[in-house]
């Protein structure tokens, strides 16, 4: 059997998880979903799954972790069937730790994907974030002596990994983050809108996205910032040429549909280790504008794929972007939705699962 564990809730995990879930049933293994229970309005119920704990954030995750109850549930869970692997897709603090811990007494075998592994220049994000990332790092260190494989997700996430856990003595392996392949009846709706996917953290550079949407706004372009999270800031809502849609459940469907209007995504991110958000674009055939950083200029080709603008240039860069993709934006959708099919997309799985789970494909 094969857990395959993701107990703090981001909506983008689960795709993620039932990507791998459907390949390896696919080629007859029994797959077995831990998963915090805020995404249970997200999965069907035919699925084998059992929900644990409310963690969504830091104050969720405290106050899971000090309910003994769901640390009960695991021990008995994991004790009674004893699973050959757990593939945990991201960072839960206490859980993780205290899975790895059981699953090592018996002999199983511990792998954790890591998205995060270090931030160097954490000045790109916000003070309290930036508190929070030097913990995280700390915590994460202390769950990989517990791991035997790390799957990282992009050369540039791999290096900084080098750097930061240089003494991890186990197996790691480089895989793209791939996807349940949700864009195959894509139809090529109007595309009309120049999406940014928020929420409009430091990180992102949302400054540099608004600085795009006001020196183009001339040019007939409409803007659509997409979020789960609320947007209270008024300085989003001063342009007549943007659109801002937010809601905590937005959906897979919801979120293809918007892809499926429009022309491209802006990722005019500050720092990246690889991007969900450029993955998702491309399912829907949507080319992506970004900075060219690594964890992006990986997957995003100048001018096949998307448009690529250094940190330091002039806005009239990031504008002719915008230009560029329109006029060209049958062939760049078409390549998009090739690369997502060859690197992105869930089928990509089974190539891998020799060297993670030591099957054959």
């Amino acid at each position: 059997m094969i857990y395959i564990v993701s107990l703090q809730y981001s909506p983008v995990f689960k795709s993620l998880c039932f990507a791998l879930g459907n390949q390896l049933e696919e080629k007859g293994m029994k797959v077995k979903y831990i998963l915090s229970s805020h995404y249970e309005w997200m999965v069907s119920k035919n699925r084998n799954i059992k929900f644990i704990g409310n963690s969504k954030d830091i104050a969720t995750i405290l106050h899971d972790s000090i309910n003994y109850r769901n640390f009960n549930r695991i021990k008995k869970l994991v004790l009674t069937d004893k699973p050959q692997w757990v593939y945990f897709f991201n960072i839960h603090p206490f859980f993780n730790n205290y899975i790895a811990r059981l699953v090592n007494k018996y002999g199983g075998t511990v792998i954790q994907h890591i998205h995060e592994p270090y931030v160097e220049n954490k000045n790109h994000y916000g003070t309290f974030q930036k508190r929070w990332l030097y913990l995280f790092e700390y915590i994460q260190g202390n769950i990989l002596k517990k791991c035997d494989v790390v799957i990282l997700s992009s050369q540039e996430a791999c290096g900084l990994f080098n750097k930061r856990y240089s003494g991890f003595k186990g197996k790691k392996i480089i895989i793209p983050l791939l996807y349940e392949d949700l864009g195959k009846d894509l139809i090529h709706s109007e595309r009309k809108y120049l999406n940014f996917i928020g929420p409009p953290v430091t990180a992102k550079n949302p400054e540099k996205f608004l600085e795009i949407v006001s020196n183009s706004r001339s040019m007939g372009f409409n803007f659509l910032i997409i979020s789960r999270e609320k947007i209270n800031d008024k300085k989003y809502y001063q342009y007549d040429n943007l659109e801002v849609f937010q809601n905590e459940k937005i959906s897979d469907n919801s979120l293809g549909n918007f892809m499926k209007k429009s022309i491209l995504t802006i990722t005019p991110y500050k720092t990246a280790r690889q991007s969900a958000v450029v993955a998702t674009a491309f399912m829907y055939g949507t080319p992506v504008l970004a900075t060219n950083i690594g964890g992006l200029n990986e997957s995003i080709i100048h001018k096949k794929t998307g448009y690529l603008v250094d940190i330091d240039s002039d806005i009239s860069e990031w504008v002719n972007g915008l230009v560029y993709i329109k006029n060209n934006i049958k062939r760049l959708s078409k390549d998009s939705r090739d690369f997502f099919e060859k690197n992105y997309s869930e089928i990509n799985w089974p190539k891998y699962f020799k060297e993670v789970f030591e099957i054959s494909d």
